[in-house]
C-alpha cells in the first residue's frame, strides 16, 4: 500500500519513550516478563493446517505429513500485559511403516509416545520473535491397520507483547522425538545411542498463520474511554501529537439496508475500503480507523403502498455527490463490558433513486432524485480492524430516511409520491467487513478463517446476517 504524503506516525524517539521499542534488544515479545492482564479478554479459536516434510532414517526416507494446529487466542491485548494462548495442540497422521519402525524389532502392535517441539513465530511488520513450545504425545496405540493419528498437547508460555497494532502468530515445522511406549530399556554403554529428534521442514508456498491479536496501548488513568463519533480527519491534515498509525490490508465491505415503509431490502455488491488506517493515540489509548469507499448502485423490488410492484435502483453517495463518489468512512474504537472491541461511528450519505419501474413500466424520476438532506447513520457493533467487523444501526430506532427532492421529469413532479412511500424512521443498515491483511496467499481460498466474505446465498452468509442483526 502506498504511503501517504503525511503519514500519521510518531517519531522513533517518541515510540521509544512510550515503550513501544525495547531499549535492550528491540524484542517484539517477552515471555513471562509482564504483569498479567486485569481481566481475561474474550477468546477465539484459531487453526492452522500445514504440510511438512520429515527426513526419517533410511530405508524410510523423507515423508510428507499434514500438521493440524489448534489453539485459543485472545481477541485483543494491552501493552504491558501478558497474552495467554490456550488449548494448544498439534495433530498429525504418522504412516504405518514409520510407526512400526519405532516399535521393537518384529512387533506388529504396540503404542507410541514422545515429544513434539512446535514453536510459534510472532510477527509485526519487519519485527519477529520465536517462542519455543514443547508438546507431549501421550501413549497412543497403533490401530490394527492403517496409519496412527498422534495428538501432541502442551502449554504456551505467557507472552508479553511490547508493541501496538496487529501481532500475527505463525506455526513452524515440528521436531519429532517419538518412541515405543513403554520406552525400551536404555542401551548399555556399548549399545547404539538414542536417535536424535526428526527436524521437519515446512513445505514452500503455503499459509502458516495461526491467528492475530490486536494490541492496544493502555489508556492514561482517568482518560475518556469512549471513542468520539465521526470519521477520521482528512489525510492531508497535520497529525495530532503522539499518534501511531498502522496501514490496514485489503478490506471488503458488504452492506444491507432495509426500508421499513416499503418493506424493501437493498443488498449492495461488495465494496473495497481504500487507504485504510488504524490509528492509536499513545497518550490516551484512544484508537480509530479511517478509509474511503465507493458503493455500487443496487436494484431492489418492493410493493409500493403495499400492493404496487416497484423496481428501483438505490445508490448511496457522499454529501458532495456532484463532485465525488468517494465516501469517507471510519470511527472510534472502544471496549465493551465483555472485553470485545467495538466500532462507533456516524456516516452521512445521500440516497439516490433511479431506474424506477411500476408494474414493469419505466417511470422517469429524473437524473437528480436524491434525499432532501443527508441520511445520518449512527452505527456500532463488534469490530476488529485486522479481521472482521459486524456493525449496524440501532436495532430499535434504526435510521431516518428523509423526504426526496427533484424527482420527476417533463413537468411531472414525483417527489410527493416517492417521499410518501418511503420517508420515516425504523430503517436499518447492516455492515460486515472482512480484512485480508493477514493473508499473502496467491490462492485466496487458502486465507485464514474470517478474512473472506461468505459466498452469496450460502449458509455461512445467512449466519453472518443473523449475527449482524444481534451483534451483542
Amino acid at each position: 500500500m502506498p504511503r501517504r504524503v503525511r503519514p500519521r506516525s510518531v517519531t522513533v524517539s517518541a515510540l521509544a519513550a512510550a515503550g513501544l521499542l525495547s531499549a535492550a534488544n528491540g524484542a517484539l515479545t517477552g515471555v513471562g516478563s509482564a504483569a498479567p492482564a486485569p481481566t481475561a479478554p474474550p477468546e477465539k479459536t484459531a487453526t492452522a493446517s500445514v504440510s511438512v516434510t520429515c527426513p526419517f532414517a533410511d530405508p524410510l526416507g523423507s515423508r510428507k505429513l499434514t500438521v493440524e494446529t489448534t489453539a485459543t487466542l485472545p481477541t485483543l491485548a494491552k501493552t504491558g500485559t501478558s497474552a495467554t494462548i490456550g488449548k494448544y495442540s498439534a495433530q498429525f497422521s504418522l504412516p504405518r511403516d514409520v510407526a512400526l519402525s519405532l516399535l521393537p524389532a518384529g512387533a506388529t502392535a504396540g503404542s507410541l509416545q514422545g515429544a513434539v517441539q512446535l514453536d510459534l513465530a510472532v510477527h509485526q511488520g519487519e519485527r519477529s520473535d520465536q517462542i519455543p513450545v514443547p508438546l507431549t504425545v501421550a501413549p497412543t496405540p497403533l490401530p490394527e491397520t492403517g496409519n496412527v493419528t498422534l495428538t501432541a498437547t502442551g502449554t504456551v508460555p505467557e507472552i508479553a507483547i511490547n508493541t501496538i497494532g496487529s501481532v500475527t502468530f505463525d506455526v513452524t515445522a515440528p521436531k519429532l522425538a517419538l518412541a515405543a511406549a513403554p520406552a525400551a530399556p536404555a542401551p548399555d554403554a556399548a549399545g547404539a545411542p538414542v536417535a536424535p529428534p526428526i527436524a521437519c521442514a515446512l513445505d514452500p508456498d503455503q499459509q502458516a498463520t495461526l491467528g492475530t491479536i490486536l494490541v492496544q496501548p493502555p489508556a492514561t488513568p482517568g482518560a475518556e474511554q469512549k471513542a468520539a463519533l465521526g470519521a477520521a480527519a482528512a489525510l492531508d491534515d497535520e497529525p495530532p501529537p503522539n499518534e501511531y498509525t498502522v496501514p490496514l490490508g485489503l478490506i471488503t465491505i458488504m452492506t444491507r439496508s432495509t426500508v421499513a415503509r416499503l418493506g424493501a431490502t437493498v443488498v449492495a455488491d461488495p465494496a473495497i475500503l481504500l487507504n485504510a488506517f488504524f490509528t492509536v493515540n499513545i497518550d490516551t489509548g484512544e484508537s480509530r480507523v479511517s478509509g474511503s469507499a465507493v458503493f455500487k448502485p443496487a436494484t431492489t423490488t418492493f410493493l409500493g403502498f403495499g400492493f404496487v410492484p416497484v423496481t428501483a435502483t438505490v445508490e448511496f453517495l457522499p454529501v458532495d455527490y456532484r463532485n465525488s463518489k468517494m465516501i469517507e468512512v471510519g470511527g472510534g474504537l472502544f471496549t465493551d463490558d465483555e472485553g470485545y472491541t467495538n466500532l462507533r461511528t456516524e456516516l452521512k450519505v445521500m440516497g439516490k433513486l433511479s431506474g424506477a419501474k411500476i408494474n414493469g413500466v419505466p417511470l422517469d424520476v429524473g437524473s437528480d432524485c436524491v434525499t432532501k438532506e443527508p441520511v445520518s447513520l449512527e452505527i456500532t457493533g463488534r469490530y476488529d480492524p485486522f479481521t472482521t467487523g459486524h456493525v449496524r444501526t440501532d436495532p430499535v430506532k434504526g435510521f431516518y430516511l428523509p423526504p426526496f427532492r427533484d424527482c420527476g421529469s417533463g413537468g411531472q413532479d414525483l417527489t410527493p409520491l416517492l417521499s410518501g412511500m418511503s420517508t420515516g424512521w425504523g430503517n436499518q443498515a447492516f455492515i460486515d467487513t472482512y480484512n485480508l491483511n493477514g493473508c499473502s496467499e496467491p490462492d485466496h481460498t487458502q486465507c485464514p478463517p474470517d478474512t473472506l466474505p461468505p459466498p452469496p446465498g450460502s449458509e455461512a452468509s445467512a449466519a453472518k446476517k443473523a449475527v449482524t442483526k444481534n451483534p451483542n
